[in-house]
Protein backbone atom coordinates (compact mmCIF):
# COMPACT_ATOMS: atom_id res chain seq x y z
CA UNK A 1 0.00 0.00 0.00
CA UNK A 2 1.38 3.60 -0.97
CA UNK A 3 0.78 4.53 2.61
CA UNK A 4 3.24 2.17 4.19
CA UNK A 5 5.64 3.28 1.63
CA UNK A 6 4.68 6.69 1.98
CA UNK A 7 5.44 6.52 5.93
CA UNK A 8 9.05 5.09 4.93
CA UNK A 9 9.58 7.40 2.57
CA UNK A 10 9.30 10.10 5.36
CA UNK A 11 11.72 7.81 6.78
CA UNK A 12 13.71 7.85 4.43
CA UNK A 13 13.59 11.63 3.60
CA UNK A 14 14.73 12.16 6.88
CA UNK A 15 17.80 10.49 7.02
CA UNK A 16 18.81 13.61 4.44
CA UNK A 17 17.72 15.67 6.83
CA UNK A 18 18.33 14.15 10.44
CA UNK A 19 21.11 13.46 13.82
CA UNK A 20 23.03 13.63 15.88
CA UNK A 21 26.95 13.61 16.81
CA UNK A 22 28.58 10.46 18.29
CA UNK A 23 32.40 9.25 18.59
CA UNK A 24 33.72 7.14 15.94
CA UNK A 25 34.39 6.97 11.84
CA UNK A 26 32.35 6.94 9.23
CA UNK A 27 33.19 7.38 5.46
CA UNK A 28 31.08 8.83 2.33
CA UNK A 29 30.84 5.23 0.74
CA UNK A 30 29.24 3.71 4.33
CA UNK A 31 26.62 6.49 4.68
CA UNK A 32 25.49 6.08 0.92
CA UNK A 33 25.39 3.02 1.41
CA UNK A 34 23.73 2.96 4.24
CA UNK A 35 21.01 4.84 2.46
CA UNK A 36 20.91 2.45 -0.17
CA UNK A 37 19.71 0.03 1.90
CA UNK A 38 16.86 1.72 3.78
CA UNK A 39 16.05 2.48 -0.10
CA UNK A 40 15.83 -1.16 -1.12
CA UNK A 41 12.41 -0.60 0.42
CA UNK A 42 11.01 0.44 -2.89
CA UNK A 43 11.95 -2.90 -4.44
CA UNK A 44 12.94 -3.39 -7.76
CA UNK A 45 12.53 -0.26 -10.09
CA UNK A 46 11.72 1.83 -7.01
CA UNK A 47 15.12 3.60 -6.79
CA UNK A 48 17.22 4.73 -9.82
CA UNK A 49 20.66 6.41 -9.92
CA UNK A 50 22.37 8.06 -12.93
CA UNK A 51 26.20 7.72 -11.21
CA UNK A 52 28.14 7.10 -8.37
CA UNK A 53 31.75 9.11 -8.56
CA UNK A 54 34.31 9.13 -5.79
CA UNK A 55 36.90 12.56 -6.51
CA UNK A 56 39.12 12.72 -3.40
CA UNK A 57 37.19 13.18 -0.22
CA UNK A 58 33.75 13.43 -1.68
CA UNK A 59 31.26 10.98 -3.41
CA UNK A 60 28.77 12.74 -5.64
CA UNK A 61 24.81 10.98 -6.41
CA UNK A 62 23.19 12.31 -9.80
CA UNK A 63 19.85 11.69 -10.64
CA UNK A 64 18.62 9.88 -7.68
CA UNK A 65 14.79 9.09 -8.90
CA UNK A 66 12.96 7.18 -6.20
CA UNK A 67 9.20 6.26 -6.89
CA UNK A 68 5.67 4.30 -5.01
CA UNK A 69 3.15 3.42 -6.83
CA UNK A 70 -0.22 2.00 -6.36
CA UNK A 71 -3.22 1.11 -8.68
CA UNK A 72 -4.92 4.49 -7.34
CA UNK A 73 -1.57 7.11 -6.88
CA UNK A 74 1.82 7.37 -7.40
CA UNK A 75 4.89 9.61 -6.56
CA UNK A 76 8.09 10.20 -8.19
CA UNK A 77 10.93 12.45 -6.48
CA UNK A 78 13.81 13.77 -8.07
CA UNK A 79 17.26 14.64 -6.80
CA UNK A 80 19.81 16.09 -8.96
CA UNK A 81 23.16 15.77 -7.01
CA UNK A 82 23.55 14.88 -3.31
CA UNK A 83 27.42 15.12 -2.16
CA UNK A 84 28.87 12.95 0.55
CA UNK A 85 32.50 14.85 2.01
CA UNK A 86 34.82 13.23 4.41
CA UNK A 87 35.72 15.67 6.55
CA UNK A 88 38.97 14.39 7.95
CA UNK A 89 37.68 13.93 11.50
CA UNK A 90 35.26 10.82 10.88
CA UNK A 91 32.40 12.65 9.99
CA UNK A 92 30.74 12.83 6.72
CA UNK A 93 29.15 16.73 5.42
CA UNK A 94 26.03 16.12 3.61
CA UNK A 95 25.07 18.48 0.54
CA UNK A 96 21.95 18.55 -1.97
CA UNK A 97 20.36 20.15 -4.43
CA UNK A 98 18.43 23.26 -2.93
CA UNK A 99 15.79 22.77 -5.19
CA UNK A 100 14.23 19.26 -5.89
CA UNK A 101 10.65 18.18 -7.88
CA UNK A 102 8.05 15.56 -6.52
CA UNK A 103 5.11 14.43 -8.86
CA UNK A 104 1.85 12.72 -7.28
CA UNK A 105 -0.23 11.50 -10.05
CA UNK A 106 -3.92 10.39 -8.69
CA UNK A 107 -5.41 7.72 -11.07
CA UNK A 108 -9.07 7.76 -10.29
CA UNK A 109 -11.54 4.33 -11.34
CA UNK A 110 -13.39 6.69 -13.46
CA UNK A 111 -11.83 9.57 -15.18
CA UNK A 112 -8.70 11.21 -16.14
CA UNK A 113 -5.40 11.77 -14.26
CA UNK A 114 -4.29 14.37 -12.20
CA UNK A 115 -0.67 14.88 -11.45
CA UNK A 116 0.45 17.58 -8.62
CA UNK A 117 3.69 18.84 -9.34
CA UNK A 118 5.17 19.31 -6.30
CA UNK A 119 9.20 21.69 -5.50
CA UNK A 120 10.95 21.01 -2.20
CA UNK A 121 13.28 23.66 -1.14
CA UNK A 122 15.79 23.74 1.52
CA UNK A 123 17.92 26.71 2.78
CA UNK A 124 20.92 26.86 5.13
CA UNK A 125 20.97 23.34 5.50
CA UNK A 126 23.77 21.47 7.68
CA UNK A 127 23.87 17.86 7.59
CA UNK A 128 26.96 15.80 9.09
CA UNK A 129 26.90 12.32 9.61
CA UNK A 130 29.11 10.27 12.17
CA UNK A 131 29.02 6.91 14.36
CA UNK A 132 29.99 3.85 13.13
CA UNK A 133 28.80 1.75 10.16
CA UNK A 134 26.14 -0.28 12.11
CA UNK A 135 25.01 2.77 13.96
CA UNK A 136 24.71 6.39 11.88
CA UNK A 137 24.09 9.19 13.52
CA UNK A 138 22.76 12.47 11.50
CA UNK A 139 22.96 15.83 12.79
CA UNK A 140 20.40 18.32 11.37
CA UNK A 141 19.70 22.43 10.73
CA UNK A 142 18.16 23.96 8.65
CA UNK A 143 17.16 27.45 8.13
CA UNK A 144 13.65 26.94 6.23
CA UNK A 145 12.20 23.99 4.33
CA UNK A 146 9.34 24.84 1.91
CA UNK A 147 6.91 22.12 -0.12
CA UNK A 148 4.85 24.15 -2.52
CA UNK A 149 2.56 23.31 -5.07
CA UNK A 150 4.00 24.23 -8.38
CA UNK A 151 1.32 23.15 -10.83
CA UNK A 152 -1.12 20.52 -11.70
CA UNK A 153 -1.05 18.47 -15.21
CA UNK A 154 -4.39 16.56 -16.28
CA UNK A 155 -8.04 16.62 -15.42
CA UNK A 156 -8.75 19.47 -13.66
CA UNK A 157 -5.93 21.92 -14.38
CA UNK A 158 -7.85 24.64 -16.33
CA UNK A 159 -10.24 24.66 -13.33
CA UNK A 160 -8.03 26.85 -10.87
CA UNK A 161 -4.99 29.46 -10.53
CA UNK A 162 -2.76 28.46 -7.72
CA UNK A 163 -1.17 31.98 -6.91
CA UNK A 164 0.37 30.32 -3.70
CA UNK A 165 -0.24 26.70 -1.88
CA UNK A 166 2.83 25.65 0.19
CA UNK A 167 4.21 24.99 3.95
CA UNK A 168 6.94 26.36 5.04
CA UNK A 169 9.29 24.92 8.14
CA UNK A 170 11.34 27.60 9.95
CA UNK A 171 14.42 26.70 12.07
CA UNK A 172 14.63 22.91 11.94
CA UNK A 173 17.15 20.78 14.47
CA UNK A 174 17.16 17.31 15.04
CA UNK A 175 18.48 14.19 14.91
CA UNK A 176 18.16 10.58 13.38
CA UNK A 177 19.98 7.53 14.39
CA UNK A 178 19.95 4.38 12.15
CA UNK A 179 20.78 1.02 13.18
CA UNK A 180 20.18 -2.66 12.36
CA UNK A 181 20.36 -6.13 14.69
CA UNK A 182 17.74 -8.25 14.02
CA UNK A 183 15.22 -5.44 12.54
CA UNK A 184 15.96 -1.96 10.99
CA UNK A 185 15.51 0.90 13.60
CA UNK A 186 14.92 4.65 13.29
CA UNK A 187 14.75 6.88 15.95
CA UNK A 188 14.57 10.81 15.08
CA UNK A 189 13.93 13.66 17.16
CA UNK A 190 13.10 17.00 16.06
CA UNK A 191 12.07 20.95 16.24
CA UNK A 192 10.82 23.55 14.62
CA UNK A 193 10.21 27.04 15.33
CA UNK A 194 7.25 28.14 12.89
CA UNK A 195 5.27 26.24 10.53
CA UNK A 196 3.61 28.34 8.01
CA UNK A 197 0.58 27.84 5.45
CA UNK A 198 -0.50 29.65 2.97
CA UNK A 199 -3.00 28.63 0.03
CA UNK A 200 -4.24 30.97 -2.59
CA UNK A 201 -6.46 29.52 -5.30
CA UNK A 202 -8.88 31.19 -7.68
CA UNK A 203 -11.04 30.24 -10.16
CA UNK A 204 -10.11 31.49 -13.76
CA UNK A 205 -12.09 34.57 -15.12
CA UNK A 206 -14.54 34.18 -12.19
CA UNK A 207 -14.81 35.24 -8.65
CA UNK A 208 -14.56 31.10 -7.18
CA UNK A 209 -11.33 31.23 -4.87
CA UNK A 210 -10.07 30.03 -1.57
CA UNK A 211 -7.64 31.58 0.47
CA UNK A 212 -5.79 30.01 3.36
CA UNK A 213 -2.89 31.17 5.75
CA UNK A 214 -1.94 29.62 9.07
CA UNK A 215 0.95 29.69 11.35
CA UNK A 216 1.90 26.93 14.14
CA UNK A 217 4.68 27.38 16.54
CA UNK A 218 7.10 25.18 18.69
CA UNK A 219 6.53 21.86 16.81
CA UNK A 220 8.37 19.23 18.14
CA UNK A 221 8.34 15.32 16.82
CA UNK A 222 9.67 12.09 17.73
CA UNK A 223 9.62 8.39 17.11
CA UNK A 224 11.39 5.14 17.33
CA UNK A 225 10.55 2.84 14.67
CA UNK A 226 11.43 -0.77 13.93
CA UNK A 227 10.89 -2.48 10.78
CA UNK A 228 11.97 -5.70 9.38
CA UNK A 229 14.37 -6.48 7.36
CA UNK A 230 13.50 -6.95 3.79
CA UNK A 231 9.87 -5.78 4.96
CA UNK A 232 7.55 -6.62 1.67
CA UNK A 233 5.51 -3.59 1.26
CA UNK A 234 3.35 -5.19 -1.08
CA UNK A 235 1.51 -7.40 1.89
CA UNK A 236 1.67 -4.64 4.82
CA UNK A 237 -0.17 -6.52 7.28
CA UNK A 238 1.90 -8.88 8.06
CA UNK A 239 4.60 -6.29 8.74
CA UNK A 240 3.70 -6.54 12.92
CA UNK A 241 3.98 -10.28 12.51
CA UNK A 242 7.28 -9.73 11.74
CA UNK A 243 8.38 -6.93 14.24
CA UNK A 244 7.07 -3.57 13.04
CA UNK A 245 6.86 -1.71 16.00
CA UNK A 246 6.55 2.42 16.15
CA UNK A 247 6.40 4.93 19.09
CA UNK A 248 6.22 8.57 19.21
CA UNK A 249 4.36 11.63 18.50
CA UNK A 250 4.28 15.43 17.86
CA UNK A 251 3.26 18.49 20.05
CA UNK A 252 2.99 22.05 18.84
CA UNK A 253 2.00 25.42 20.97
CA UNK A 254 0.14 28.79 19.52
CA UNK A 255 -1.93 28.02 16.44
CA UNK A 256 -3.43 30.36 14.05
CA UNK A 257 -5.76 30.30 10.69
CA UNK A 258 -7.95 32.71 8.29
CA UNK A 259 -9.60 31.76 5.70
CA UNK A 260 -11.72 32.99 2.82
CA UNK A 261 -13.99 31.43 0.28
CA UNK A 262 -16.40 31.95 -2.67
CA UNK A 263 -17.32 28.67 -4.43
CA UNK A 264 -20.75 28.66 -6.68
CA UNK A 265 -22.03 31.38 -4.92
CA UNK A 266 -21.25 30.11 -1.55
CA UNK A 267 -18.96 32.83 0.49
CA UNK A 268 -17.81 32.15 3.73
CA UNK A 269 -14.73 33.35 6.22
CA UNK A 270 -13.16 32.69 9.37
CA UNK A 271 -10.49 32.56 12.08
CA UNK A 272 -9.63 30.01 14.23
CA UNK A 273 -7.05 30.08 17.16
CA UNK A 274 -5.13 27.24 19.54
CA UNK A 275 -3.12 27.19 22.40
CA UNK A 276 -1.71 24.19 21.92
CA UNK A 277 -1.82 20.28 21.78
CA UNK A 278 -0.30 16.48 21.31
CA UNK A 279 -0.43 13.30 20.10
CA UNK A 280 1.12 10.33 20.89
CA UNK A 281 0.84 6.36 19.14
CA UNK A 282 2.65 3.78 20.02
CA UNK A 283 1.88 0.09 18.05
CA UNK A 284 3.31 -3.35 17.85
CA UNK A 285 2.13 -6.73 17.66
CA UNK A 286 1.11 -6.63 21.75
CA UNK A 287 -0.69 -3.14 21.47
CA UNK A 288 -1.95 -0.13 20.72
CA UNK A 289 -1.83 3.22 23.08
CA UNK A 290 -2.83 6.32 20.86
CA UNK A 291 -4.00 9.56 22.47
CA UNK A 292 -3.95 13.48 22.07
CA UNK A 293 -5.51 16.56 23.11
CA UNK A 294 -6.27 20.12 22.06
CA UNK A 295 -6.07 23.05 24.19
CA UNK A 296 -7.85 26.79 23.92
CA UNK A 297 -9.48 26.23 21.23
CA UNK A 298 -11.45 29.59 19.44
CA UNK A 299 -13.43 29.82 16.06
CA UNK A 300 -15.20 32.54 14.64
CA UNK A 301 -16.60 32.13 10.86
CA UNK A 302 -19.23 33.82 8.39
CA UNK A 303 -21.41 32.17 5.92
CA UNK A 304 -23.80 35.28 4.82
CA UNK A 305 -25.84 33.30 2.78
CA UNK A 306 -26.90 31.03 5.08
CA UNK A 307 -26.48 32.54 9.17
CA UNK A 308 -27.35 36.13 9.50
CA UNK A 309 -25.08 36.23 12.07
CA UNK A 310 -21.17 35.11 12.92
CA UNK A 311 -20.63 31.61 14.57
CA UNK A 312 -18.53 31.64 17.51
CA UNK A 313 -17.35 28.88 19.83
CA UNK A 314 -14.83 28.39 22.26
CA UNK A 315 -13.45 25.00 24.01
CA UNK A 316 -11.56 24.64 26.99
CA UNK A 317 -9.86 21.35 26.27
CA UNK A 318 -10.60 17.99 23.68
CA UNK A 319 -8.79 14.98 24.64
CA UNK A 320 -8.82 11.29 23.90
CA UNK A 321 -6.43 8.02 24.67
CA UNK A 322 -7.06 4.40 24.29
CA UNK A 323 -4.41 1.50 25.37
CA UNK A 324 -5.72 -1.54 24.25
CA UNK A 325 -3.96 -5.54 24.33
CA UNK A 326 -3.69 -6.70 20.84
CA UNK A 327 -2.37 -9.77 21.33
CA UNK A 328 -3.91 -13.21 22.77
CA UNK A 329 -3.01 -13.78 26.33
CA UNK A 330 -3.52 -16.93 29.09
CA UNK A 331 -4.69 -13.88 32.07
CA UNK A 332 -6.22 -10.84 31.76
CA UNK A 333 -4.84 -7.81 30.29
CA UNK A 334 -5.29 -4.60 30.72
CA UNK A 335 -7.16 -1.49 28.69
CA UNK A 336 -8.36 1.65 29.04
CA UNK A 337 -11.07 4.48 27.40
CA UNK A 338 -11.48 7.86 27.33
CA UNK A 339 -12.73 11.12 25.80
CA UNK A 340 -13.05 14.75 27.03
CA UNK A 341 -15.25 17.38 25.53
CA UNK A 342 -14.64 20.54 28.44
CA UNK A 343 -15.86 24.08 28.64
CA UNK A 344 -17.29 24.07 25.37
CA UNK A 345 -19.40 27.61 24.82
CA UNK A 346 -20.95 29.05 21.54
CA UNK A 347 -22.68 32.78 20.49
CA UNK A 348 -25.60 34.28 21.51
CA UNK A 349 -26.37 34.14 18.02
CA UNK A 350 -26.29 30.13 17.55
CA UNK A 351 -28.51 29.93 21.36
CA UNK A 352 -30.83 31.85 20.06
CA UNK A 353 -31.90 29.90 17.12
CA UNK A 354 -33.22 27.13 20.28
CA UNK A 355 -33.61 29.21 22.23
CA UNK A 356 -34.94 33.20 21.80
CA UNK A 357 -36.25 33.51 25.28
CA UNK A 358 -33.12 33.24 26.81
CA UNK A 359 -34.93 30.13 28.99
CA UNK A 360 -32.03 27.50 29.85
CA UNK A 361 -28.98 28.77 30.79
CA UNK A 362 -25.64 29.50 28.63
CA UNK A 363 -23.20 28.08 31.04
CA UNK A 364 -20.06 26.06 29.51
CA UNK A 365 -21.05 22.68 28.32
CA UNK A 366 -18.86 19.65 29.26
CA UNK A 367 -19.10 15.87 28.69
CA UNK A 368 -16.51 13.76 29.37
CA UNK A 369 -15.84 9.76 30.90
CA UNK A 370 -12.74 7.49 31.47
CA UNK A 371 -13.18 3.32 31.41
CA UNK A 372 -10.43 1.21 32.40
CA UNK A 373 -10.97 -3.09 32.78
CA UNK A 374 -8.97 -6.33 32.01
CA UNK A 375 -9.52 -8.34 28.93
CA UNK A 376 -9.09 -11.76 27.77
CA UNK A 377 -7.76 -12.04 24.24
CA UNK A 378 -8.27 -15.05 22.70
CA UNK A 379 -6.26 -13.84 18.60
CA UNK A 380 -3.63 -11.88 17.93
CA UNK A 381 -5.24 -9.33 16.23
CA UNK A 382 -2.47 -7.97 14.01
CA UNK A 383 -1.96 -11.59 12.31
CA UNK A 384 -3.93 -11.67 9.05
CA UNK A 385 -4.85 -15.05 9.46
CA UNK A 386 -5.81 -15.03 13.34
CA UNK A 387 -7.79 -11.51 12.89
CA UNK A 388 -9.55 -13.61 10.11
CA UNK A 389 -10.62 -16.34 12.86
CA UNK A 390 -11.09 -13.85 15.45
CA UNK A 391 -14.14 -12.40 13.03
CA UNK A 392 -15.53 -15.80 12.33
CA UNK A 393 -15.61 -16.32 15.90
CA UNK A 394 -18.46 -16.48 18.36
CA UNK A 395 -16.21 -15.43 21.30
CA UNK A 396 -13.22 -14.12 20.29
CA UNK A 397 -12.37 -12.93 24.32
CA UNK A 398 -13.37 -12.65 27.52
CA UNK A 399 -14.33 -9.57 29.56
CA UNK A 400 -13.21 -9.75 32.83
CA UNK A 401 -13.85 -6.23 34.52
CA UNK A 402 -15.22 -2.93 33.61
CA UNK A 403 -14.85 0.22 35.60
CA UNK A 404 -16.34 3.72 34.80
CA UNK A 405 -13.67 5.80 36.89
CA UNK A 406 -15.23 9.13 36.06
CA UNK A 407 -18.44 10.54 34.17
CA UNK A 408 -19.37 14.05 33.87
CA UNK A 409 -21.92 15.69 31.68
CA UNK A 410 -22.75 19.35 32.12
CA UNK A 411 -25.09 21.08 29.67
CA UNK A 412 -27.84 23.68 30.35
CA UNK A 413 -27.84 24.16 34.32
CA UNK A 414 -27.64 19.91 34.88
CA UNK A 415 -24.76 18.13 35.92
CA UNK A 416 -24.59 14.07 35.71
CA UNK A 417 -21.13 12.75 37.45
CA UNK A 418 -20.58 8.92 38.33
CA UNK A 419 -18.37 6.22 38.68
CA UNK A 420 -18.38 2.48 39.34
CA UNK A 421 -16.83 -0.86 38.88
CA UNK A 422 -18.07 -4.50 37.23
CA UNK A 423 -16.53 -7.93 37.52
CA UNK A 424 -17.66 -10.58 35.14
CA UNK A 425 -17.71 -14.36 35.43
CA UNK A 426 -17.10 -16.08 31.77
CA UNK A 427 -17.93 -19.11 33.16
CA UNK A 428 -21.85 -18.35 34.20
CA UNK A 429 -23.28 -17.40 30.37
CA UNK A 430 -26.88 -18.42 31.46
CA UNK A 431 -27.94 -15.62 33.89
CA UNK A 432 -27.78 -12.96 31.08
CA UNK A 433 -28.68 -14.88 28.41
CA UNK A 434 -25.24 -15.68 26.87
CA UNK A 435 -23.39 -12.60 28.31
CA UNK A 436 -20.60 -13.14 31.14
CA UNK A 437 -22.70 -11.95 34.64
CA UNK A 438 -21.22 -8.92 36.05
CA UNK A 439 -20.90 -8.20 39.56
CA UNK A 440 -20.40 -4.57 41.07
CA UNK A 441 -22.63 -1.55 41.32
CA UNK A 442 -22.65 2.06 39.47
CA UNK A 443 -22.82 5.24 41.48
CA UNK A 444 -24.77 8.59 40.08
CA UNK A 445 -25.44 12.09 41.32
CA UNK A 446 -27.99 13.85 39.13
CA UNK A 447 -28.24 17.13 39.68
CA UNK A 448 -30.64 20.08 38.17
CA UNK A 449 -32.22 17.45 35.35
CA UNK A 450 -35.82 18.24 36.76
CA UNK A 451 -35.12 22.41 36.34
CA UNK A 452 -33.91 21.48 32.71
CA UNK A 453 -37.10 19.28 31.88
CA UNK A 454 -39.07 22.28 33.29
CA UNK A 455 -37.12 24.93 30.84
CA UNK A 456 -37.74 22.44 28.13
CA UNK A 457 -41.45 21.71 28.28
CA UNK A 458 -40.98 25.58 28.81
CA UNK A 459 -39.95 26.09 25.20
CA UNK A 460 -42.02 23.82 24.13
CA UNK A 461 -39.03 21.32 23.09
CA UNK A 462 -40.12 18.54 25.23
CA UNK A 463 -43.91 17.37 25.48
CA UNK A 464 -45.68 17.27 29.09
CA UNK A 465 -46.98 13.88 28.63
CA UNK A 466 -43.26 12.96 27.97
CA UNK A 467 -41.60 14.78 30.50
CA UNK A 468 -43.88 12.61 32.99
CA UNK A 469 -42.56 9.23 31.29
CA UNK A 470 -39.03 10.73 32.17
CA UNK A 471 -40.21 11.75 35.22
CA UNK A 472 -41.29 8.24 36.17
CA UNK A 473 -38.10 6.73 35.65
CA UNK A 474 -35.95 8.77 37.39
CA UNK A 475 -38.36 8.13 40.48
CA UNK A 476 -37.89 4.45 40.22
CA UNK A 477 -33.90 4.68 39.24
CA UNK A 478 -33.07 7.84 41.26
CA UNK A 479 -33.64 9.01 45.41
CA UNK A 480 -34.16 12.94 45.94
CA UNK A 481 -31.24 13.62 48.25
CA UNK A 482 -32.05 17.67 47.91
CA UNK A 483 -33.19 20.62 45.86
CA UNK A 484 -33.24 19.29 42.69
CA UNK A 485 -30.44 16.68 43.05
CA UNK A 486 -31.10 12.90 43.13
CA UNK A 487 -28.46 9.78 43.61
CA UNK A 488 -29.00 6.69 42.08
CA UNK A 489 -27.07 2.93 42.86
CA UNK A 490 -27.86 0.33 40.44
CA UNK A 491 -25.83 -3.23 41.29
CA UNK A 492 -25.67 -6.32 40.63
CA UNK A 493 -25.28 -8.69 43.09
CA UNK A 494 -23.92 -12.54 43.18
CA UNK A 495 -27.00 -13.79 42.45
CA UNK A 496 -27.39 -12.42 39.24
CA UNK A 497 -30.09 -9.66 40.68
CA UNK A 498 -30.25 -6.09 39.61
CA UNK A 499 -31.35 -3.25 42.55
CA UNK A 500 -32.00 0.16 42.27
CA UNK A 501 -30.81 2.27 45.48
CA UNK A 502 -31.59 -1.30 47.02
CA UNK A 503 -34.54 -2.28 45.08
CA UNK A 504 -35.01 -5.62 43.20
CA UNK A 505 -35.40 -4.66 39.52
CA UNK A 506 -34.27 -8.15 38.77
Amino acid sequence: MIIFKGARSAVCVAAIFAGSTAFADVTAQQVWDNWKDQMDLYGEGGVTIGSEAMSGSTLTVTDLVIQMSDPEASITATLDEIQLTEMGDGTVSITMSETYPMAVTLTPTYGDATTLNIVARNQGMSLIVSGTPDVMDYALSVQSYEIALDGIEGDGADEVDINAAAITMTNLAGNYVTRTDTLQRVDYALTVDSIAVAADVREPGGEGMFVMNGALADVTAQAKIALPIDMDMDAPESAFVDGLSIEGGYSFGATNYDFDFNADGEQADGTASIDGGSLTLAMDMDGLLYEGETRGVNVLFNVPSELPFPVEAQLGAYGFAMDVPLSSADEPRDFALSLTIADLTVSNGIWNMIDPGEILPRDAATASFALSGSATPFFDLLDPEQAEAAAMSDVPGELNSLSLDSLKLAIAGALITGDGSFTFDNDDLATFDGFPRPEGALSLNINGVNGLIDKLIQMGILPEEDAMGGRMMLGMFATPVGDDMLTSTIEVNSEGHVLANGQRLR
